[in-house]
Formats: C-alpha cells, sequence, structure tokens
C-alpha cells in the first residue's frame, strides 16, 4: 500500500515536498501507455493521502525515448480532467526535447478548463518561480543543489 513515507521505495523518481505543497517527479528510461499509467495511478493515489491540495513539477528530460500513443494522451488527460475536483493546482512540465515537449503541451491543452493549469519549461528557473518555490527543489534526486 502506498504511503507517503514509501513514496521513495515504490516510485524512487518521485518526491513529496509537504513543505512546499508539491511533488515532483524526475522519470527515466521509456515512457510508454503503461508507466503512463502508473504515474497517473501515483498522482491519483497521494492526492488521496495528501487530502490537501499540491502541486506538480515533472521533469521529462530523463525519458531516453517515447512510446505513447497520442490517444493514450488523450485518455489521460479527460480522466484527469474529470477526476480531479480539488482546488486549482499547477502542474508544470520540465522539457528540452521537441517530443517531450509537444505531448506536455498537448497533454496541458486538453486540461484547460480543468482544475489542473499545466505548463511547459525549457528553464528550471522559470518553473520554479511559476509554482512560487526555490529552484534547488526542482532538482533531480541525488543531484547537486
Amino acid at each position: 500500500m502506498l504511503t507517503l513515507d514509501s513514496l521513495p521505495k515504490q516510485f524512487p523518481a518521485a518526491r513529496f515536498h509537504a513543505e512546499w505543497r508539491l511533488m515532483t517527479w524526475h522519470p527515466t528510461g521509456i515512457l510508454t501507455n503503461e508507466r503512463a499509467d502508473r504515474a497517473v495511478e501515483l498522482l491519483e493515489s497521494t492526492e488521496k493521502l495528501e487530502g490537501r491540495p499540491f502541486h506538480r513539477y515533472i521533469d521529462m528530460t530523463g525519458y531516453t525515448r517515447i512510446k505513447i500513443d497520442i490517444d493514450h494522451i488523450v485518455r489521460l488527460a479527460r480522466r484527469r480532467k474529470r477526476s480531479y475536483k480539488g482546488a486549482l493546482v499547477k502542474t508544470g512540465f520540465y522539457a528540452a526535447r521537441l517530443l517531450s515537449l509537444s505531448i506536455a503541451q498537448m497533454y496541458a491543452e486538453l486540461l484547460t478548463g480543468s482544475r489542473i493549469q499545466a505548463c511547459i519549461f525549457r528553464d528550471r528557473a522559470l518553473a520554479a518561480d511559476w509554482l512560487g518555490m526555490p529552484v534547488t527543489i526542482l532538482q533531480p534526486p541525488g543531484s547537486d543543489r
């Protein structure tokens, strides 16, 4: 069972920063439909566990390949748009490659009109400013801060 304490064990690339009301996620490897589903399950589980709204930050620069179907992105965005009923939250996507930027932009556009405000960044410092926190919080785990 997922708890906020077990989050780093079950999702090593994810961290919940309670003092900043933020979940950061630094996935690596290949983005597939299955891994995207697991990420949404992580998010929905954390929302239930925490019980209070929190912002999100996804660093897509660790992906080595992207093999997600476009219709899968549409389904996930629609699911999040329907299922999230909490207070307004921000989701910042940090990406550098064109494909990652395009996927994040598509997802953000599909969330328009929901309680989830998404924005895409090529600069981590701009993402930190938009989220209202120090840039060091957004660094990948184990990196020099």
